[in-house]
């Protein structure tokens, strides 16, 4: 073992004064640790440190062959902090960390250097070190780099042993081994983990396998989890979630001395005026240092400034940069209603005032503890000939989530206003909105209710057995519903066409719904985390209940073509066919010979026999050899669902024409095919065919009451 080691590896534990630790008390969760008997030990930390100078050499660039030194933020911010605290009984203080940098500024080398470091210098018996990733070539970015480091480091080569074939590291010393594992959950709930390198955390899709590895731990006198990740842009993820943990360590207002956190980023505000400054001609760069401690040593300055640069002539790229270099979250996701717009919807109506009135009905329902909401937007015939919207919304809450956040929000204010219901209790009885529904219904005329189906398929049944004149309609919470909605619901208000009584609550939310937006600018609200006091649900209820009064336009006419009679596929005839294979085709005109259909003829339909919709002849056969030809050579990438259904459909749709089916079939198989479709599409750039592909759905949507 000594030949893997920069001497020998001190003990950890070490008497010494609180006082004397003041150099690297960097913050209130450190003074808590020294109050609670964790020491700095000033040795280790050395030893770490000299252990990578020793045994390890950088791989990439113009410093590959020379040995890693960590240089100076490498020391003070990280090794020593992380490797230099410990526990009063001498083992680490810290067995989690979050560390989130911009980009190129040596995360992965780092991260391989830990991993090979806990591997052969922590002195551990049959350590386990995996490296994680949100699939497994992100897994093997961080462990290729611990095999080079391996491969070109004398000292390293000598006693450890690599596997060619599954790359699997291992150090007989010790009976330990390093290898890279994906963050697919299966097969991962045996080892006994000494360390977890959790690389790009902000790529990782679910939380099965951290929860998994959370107890994996358990058997080890000082494991580390290390996640060591760029800014992400999904405030929603796991990741997300650890970072606003490490955050709340570092400001103070949450403490785990076993927590280790170090965050690299500018604000928006100050990554944006030194964006602009660069655009004004600036070189200064005081917030970009600041948050890339690489900048001047592996990133150039020139460099950045050059990318700052052509982001700002080339604004869809601002985003990235934010993200990458600032280390700014929610790049993608923006504040969205006017504020000063949304005042000046206030108008003076009141229920009193519509009794009688058309109106569409929306239900936004909680689960347990949250506000629910109910909206009605009644059209309004203006003498200008246009349509504006009226909206009366009124929530409901359980009287505990009003004690337990009175110290945050005084919601009592707005039950004395009137638009807020606080009942008693822990949770919402839902025959409470069910007779505020029928008070609604004897009040005015609905002529449709929408509800999410996830939670309100109950109350839906029960309007559709009280009220069966009152069309009942599922409204799922997925992008390609609310687009395009929510795309009317701000032209609405930034126009003055979508009043609202001045309710306090409502205007609340809207000052801090949030949306998020795809590559092609669909929009939906974005919905905040449990318990977050910041609700949307009145602005969530009134899009939905928008989406019943206001009528969609047409669908763009790149649908139609110049030919008489489009070949359109009979889908609603296919769903008894799928089973067996044969899919059939009305006969008639082939898509425009221009179109790129995107699917490839393998991929479509394939049944090359007469049905009784109408021969294939010889000429249809071969117009559609051509069609599948060009598709195929024009983009085989993204591929269509597996069903032969949905891929009949795509293939229409991308033939230029539209999608003819029944109500069943569009629900059984064709709508999720189509957003999967969009999807791929959007990943794939091809923002125009992605846009086509929405609008379908939604003239579909509109047509099947979806």
């Amino acid at each position: 073992m000594a030949a893997v080691a920069a001497g020998k590896k001190p003990p950890g534990k070490i008497r010494a004064s609180a006082r004397s630790q003041s150099r690297w008390i960097r913050g209130p969760a450190d003074e808590r640790a020294v109050r609670n008997g964790c020491r700095f030990n000033e040795r280790l930390a050395t030893y770490v440190c000299d252990w990578f100078a020793a045994n390890l050499c950088h791989t990439k660039g113009q410093w590959r062959g020379e040995p890693f030194v960590p240089n100076d933020w490498q020391r003070e911010q990280f090794f020593s902090p992380l490797f230099g605290w410990v526990r009063d009984d001498g083992t680490r203080r810290f067995r989690r960390s979050y560390v989130e940098l911009p980009k190129k500024n040596y995360k992965s080398t780092m991260a391989a250097g830990i991993g090979l470091y806990m591997l052969a210098g922590d002195e551990e018996p049959g350590a386990e070190i995996w490296s994680l990733g949100g699939d497994k070539n992100q897994a093997r970015v961080v462990h290729d780099d611990a095999v080079t480091m391996a491969d070109e480091s004398p000292k390293l080569a000598a006693v450890l042993k690599i596997n060619r074939s599954t790359f699997n590291i291992s150090y007989p010393a010790t009976n330990s081994y390093y290898r890279a594992v994906s963050a697919a959950p299966r097969g991962k709930h045996g080892p006994s983990l000494h360390c977890a390198i959790a690389d790009e955390l902000h790529e990782w899709y679910g939380d099965e396998l951290w929860r998994s590895i959370r107890y994996g731990f358990r058997a080890r006198r000082q494991p580390l989890l290390l996640v060591i990740t760029n800014a992400g842009d999904n405030l929603q993820s796991l990741c997300y979630r650890q970072r606003e943990k490490a955050k709340a360590i570092l400001d103070g207002t949450s403490y785990d001395d076993d927590f280790f956190a170090l965050i690299l980023s500018a604000s928006r505000e100050e990554a944006e005026a030194e964006i602009e400054a660069v655009k004004a001609g600036s070189c200064e760069l005081p917030i970009a240092r600041r948050c890339n401690p690489g900048l001047g040593h592996v990133i150039q300055e020139r460099d950045l400034l050059q990318d700052i640069r052509d982001a700002i002539q080339t604004p869809s790229e601002l985003p990235n940069l934010l993200r990458l270099t600032y280390g700014v979250w929610d790049t993608a996701v923006s504040p969205w209603l006017s504020i000063p717009a949304w005042e000046k919807c206030g108008a003076d109506f009141s229920e009193a005032d519509l009794e009688g009135a058309e109106c569409h009905e929306a239900l936004d329902l909680s689960l347990t503890g949250d506000m629910s909401a109910v909206a009605r937007v009644f059209p309004v015939e203006r003498e200008d000939g246009r349509t504006s919207y009226r909206q009366l919304v009124h929530f409901w809450i359980p009287e505990k989530t009003v004690e337990e956040r009175k110290h945050l929000l005084d919601y009592r204010v707005w039950e004395q206003a009137g638009w807020l219901t606080i009942v008693p209790g822990a949770v919402i009885e839902y025959s409470l909105i069910r007779e505020a529904l029928a008070a609604g219904h004897e009040k005015f005329k609905v002529l449709s209710f929408r509800y999410d189906p996830m939670y309100g398929a109950d109350t839906a049944q029960w309007v559709t057995e009280h009220y069966p004149d009152c069309e009942v309609i599922k409204f799922p919470q997925t992008l390609m519903t609310f687009a395009g909605p929510t795309a009317e619901y701000e032209r609405l208000v930034l126009g003055g066409r979508l009043e609202h009584n001045r309710n306090a609550l409502l205007t609340w939310q809207a000052g801090h719904c949030k949306v998020w937006t795809d590559s092609n600018r669909n929009k939906r609200p974005v919905k905040p985390k449990p318990n977050d006091i910041r609700s949307i649900d009145g602005i969530v209820a009134g899009v939905m209940g928008l989406s019943g009064a206001w009528a969609p336009p047409e669908p763009p006419s790149a649908y139609e073509t110049d030919e008489d009679t489009p070949t359109v596929f009979c889908v609603e005839d296919l769903m008894e066919e799928e089973e067996s294979g044969q899919l059939s085709v009305v006969s008639g005109q082939s898509p425009p010979e221009s179109a790129e259909t995107g699917v490839s003829a393998e991929e479509g339909p394939q049944d090359s026999s007469a049905t009784d919709h109408g021969p294939r002849t010889a000429d249809g056969r071969a117009r559609k050899a051509r069609t599948g030809r060009k598709a195929k050579a024009a983009a085989a990438d993204p591929p269509p669902p597996e069903s032969k259904v949905a891929a009949a459909a795509i293939e229409t749709l991308a033939g230029g024409q539209k999608i003819e089916c029944t109500a069943t079939a569009y629900r059984r198989t064709i709508r999720d095919a189509l957003e999967r479709y969009a999807l791929r599409l959007s990943d794939a750039g091809r923002s125009e065919e992605c846009s086509a592909v929405l609008a379908e759905v939604r003239r579909l949507d509109g047509l099947f009451g979806d």
